[in-house]
């Protein structure tokens, strides 16, 4: 996965708080029966000393 050795992805996973807070997303959506698109957390961290905001959210399947 390409996007895991961004800078931002990089910078996110280094910083505890925000690192749990995406664990917890993924983790809480994947024991959901039904995925519900729509399902999102905004996550706050600090990259090269300026607050960051990202959001993760549960999207369709990409088809092949």
């Amino acid at each position: 996965m390409k996007s895991l050795k961004s800078q931002l992805a990089k910078d996110l996973l280094a910083d505890d708080q925000a690192r749990n807070e995406l664990r917890r997303f993924l983790v809480s959506n994947r024991t959901k029966l039904s995925l519900s698109k729509g399902d999102a957390v905004r996550i706050q961290f600090h990259s090269g000393g300026s607050a960051v905001t990202v959001t993760a959210a549960i999207v369709p399947k990409a088809k092949a």
